[in-house]
């Protein structure tokens, strides 16, 4: 990819907002069709910032998004619901004006993250649904990090689940205590309702502890009659990436942004 110039900084939901870092599409869609991708970055809930995800951010634009990553409050500072409700802040002050960003009036939203980002992303897919606004044309979910039972067989293969395990410390800051993990917005795998949601693409890494539940959730979303497309790749890296994110961008922005408002 060619060099990005830096990104301009942005602050979204309620004064004095949160802080979000804004990268231009570098690809064009179908038309004057956007994508405006709202992302949320990784760290096992406890860690990651704007800068640890500049890769992944320039990535999704090249890829065709106009992205917003967002600097989300993290755990065990502040625990679910924190984030998630301001998160959910955040998308709904893209929502009401997304073309200031974009340029266009046809903008489609999207929801984007990666593992615990991803969590973070589903559930906004569904608070979404639930409170019927704002409309999501898709979410882009990289290795979700969605079980915090961590016994899958991807998750035994690469030796995770132990005390000292990253994704165990990081649930438990996340969930503070058992109650919460009940609570589909902070464990999407376990709702039992995941009908009605935007359309997801999936993607995980062949080999990766969370592959498996990254899996699990495609097909869950599938068999409650969603629309969910899910890639194992080698790696989350421009030659494998890009293609099938750009696709499903161009993809559900169509779709949504030619369905009656």
């Amino acid at each position: 990819m060619d060099k990005i110039a830096s990104p301009a900084t942005l602050r979204l939901g309620p004064a004095p907002g949160l802080v979000a870092q804004v990268y231009t599409a570098r690809r064009p869609l179908d038309g004057d069709d956007r994508a405006l991708l709202l992302w949320l970055h990784g760290g096992n809930f406890t860690s990651g910032s704007l800068e640890s995800t500049r890769a992944r951010s320039e990535m999704l634009a090249e890829a065709g998004a106009d992205v917003v990553a967002l600097d989300y409050p993290l755990a065990p500072e502040h625990p679910f619901p924190a984030g998630l409700g301001a998160a959910f802040e955040a998308l709904q002050a893209l929502a009401a004006k997304p073309a200031k960003l974009t340029g266009s009036a046809h903008t489609a939203l999207f929801v984007a993250g990666e593992e615990a980002g991803g969590n973070v992303a589903a559930a906004l897919a569904l608070m979404a649904r639930d409170q019927r606004a704002p409309q999501l044309a898709g979410q882009l979910l990289v290795s979700p990090m969605l079980d915090p039972q961590l016994g899958s067989p991807s998750m035994r293969e690469g030796e995770c689940g132990g005390c000292e395990c990253i994704y165990t410390k990081g649930w438990q800051a996340y969930l503070g205590d058992s109650a919460r993990a009940d609570h589909p917005y902070a464990v999407p795998l376990a709702s039992s309702r995941l009908a009605g949601l935007a359309p997801a693409l999936v993607l995980s890494i062949a080999g990766h502890p969370l592959n498996d539940e990254s899996r699990r959730y495609a097909a869950a979303l599938r068999e409650h009659g969603g629309s969910a497309a899910e890639r194992t790749l080698p790696a989350i890296a421009p030659g494998y990436v890009l293609n099938p994110v750009h696709e499903f961008l161009r993809e559900a922005a169509r779709r949504a942004l030619s369905l009656p408002a």
